[in-house]
């Protein structure tokens, strides 16, 4: 019988090589660890906390010369967007966060920024939330909401689906449940003030020379306006009678504005002034941007989204314009530019149409903004008594954009 107490055994030689493997090991891993510790580097101290979140620095003077690009992103349709830029540079001043399908308006003083939106619990499902979010023009940063009832028009970057009163106090949504009707947000108390049924009407065009005035555009061919009390309830309104005729030649539901004067553009390129200062609307001139029977024969017709802009001295207008148009070519974009002196109701030499969907002036009338629909370059021109001259080009502005806005 053998015990570990006799070394020639087999067994204790085993357990002595065991043993003896065991202490190299020991030895190798002590000198390994002395190294290690002898060379490691001290632990450093530990990071400061990040500051918190603050508001977006102030936008710097220069670029007083802005553009707001509104993007619906169809293609991640709950993200959209309003990029803001210098319009000269092009440089990228900053973005507001649109949601899903946001429709956006500036205050009359320019220093904020009003987004009707809406919000899902769950982003792509869950409980809606319709708000109106306030922002600052000179930050880009959020101030505050209000709650809109869940039936804002969910629709394509259009002016005037959010307009202000011209008093600054009320912001004013269009409704579609598809009935439609304007919600009054009360921006002094930060509250719905009222909701005004507009059946069968789109829109809500303010009146400059009223406090609390708007219009809205109806189907049957007439316009609808509407006055609201101090308190933003409505006091009183009233139609016009029929100003056109939507089964013969429909008009855009974009409208071109210089105080109460707005001006439509019909599918078949005859231009209305409206005056909307009053308690009913009042036609105040009209005129015809086919000046000959070869340009009606070649089938130029007016086309895109926001597809005329008037410059602010109301004497120029300017139209996207396609030839070979008929039923259904309404949003192709422009092959010409057409100019219009509206004084006279004569037609100036045309510009590159730039394949323009949407076109906007800036308030100071210096500048003519295209936005090219095939590429989504921002062309900016120079603008001057009735002539344009290319002033800059910036690519790629944004995704699904119809809308232009200036803020200077």
């Amino acid at each position: 019988m053998h015990t570990l107490s006799s070394p020639g055994s087999r067994p204790a030689r085993r357990v002595w090589r065991v043993a003896a493997l065991g202490a190299v090991l020991l030895a190798c891993s002590s000198a390994t660890w002395a190294a290690n510790k002898a060379s490691a580097k001290p632990v450093p101290e530990p990071l400061p906390p990040d500051p918190p979140l603050t508001t977006t620095p102030v936008i710097d003077a220069k670029h007083g010369r802005r553009v707001y690009v509104p993007d619906l992103a169809i293609s991640h349709i709950t993200d959209g967007r309003i990029r803001v830029l210098d319009a000269a540079s092009g440089k990228f001043l900053g973005m507001i966060s649109t949601a899903y399908v946001g429709n956006m308006a500036l205050s009359p003083k320019r220093d904020e920024v009003y987004v009707a939106t809406t919000h899902l619990s769950r982003s792509t499902r869950g409980e809606r939330a319709d708000v109106l979010e306030v922002y600052g023009a000179d930050d880009l940063a959020f101030k505050y909401e209000v709650l809109l009832p869940p039936k804002r028009a969910q629709a394509l970057n259009y002016r005037h689906l959010v307009a202000t009163t011209a008093n600054g106090r009320y912001v004013l949504v269009q409704n579609a449940t598809p009935a439609t009707s304007v919600t009054v947000v009360d921006l002094k108390e930060r509250k719905v003030a009222a909701e005004v049924p507009n059946p069968g009407c789109w829109g809500a065009l303010p009146a400059a020379g009223h406090p609390t005035r708007f219009s809205s555009l109806c189907g049957d061919g007439t316009m609808l306006t509407v006055t609201l009390d101090e308190q933003g309830q409505p006091a009183e309104r009233q139609s016009s009678g029929k100003l056109f005729d939507a089964d013969q030649d429909a008009w855009f539901h974009n409208a071109e504005r210089v105080g109460d004067r707005y001006w439509y553009v019909s599918f078949q390129g005859k231009v209305t002034e409206l005056n909307l200062g009053g308690a009913v609307a009042q036609v105040t001139s009209t005129h015809d941007l086919i000046a000959t029977k070869a340009e009606r024969a070649q089938g130029w017709r007016p086309g895109g989204y926001q597809n005329a802009a008037v410059d602010p001295s109301g004497r120029y207008l300017v139209a996207a314009m396609h030839p070979k148009g008929g039923e259904g070519s309404h949003k192709l974009p422009a092959d010409k530019l057409w100019v219009m002196d509206l004084r006279s109701g004569k037609r100036l030499p045309s510009l590159p149409g730039n394949m323009a969907i949407a076109l906007t002036f800036s308030a100071s009338g210096e500048r003519l903004h295209v936005l090219d629909g095939a590429t989504n370059t921002l062309h900016v021109m120079s603008w001057k008594d009735g002539r344009a001259r290319p002033m800059a080009k910036h690519a790629a502005v944004g995704e699904t954009i119809t809308q232009l806005e200036s803020h200077d």
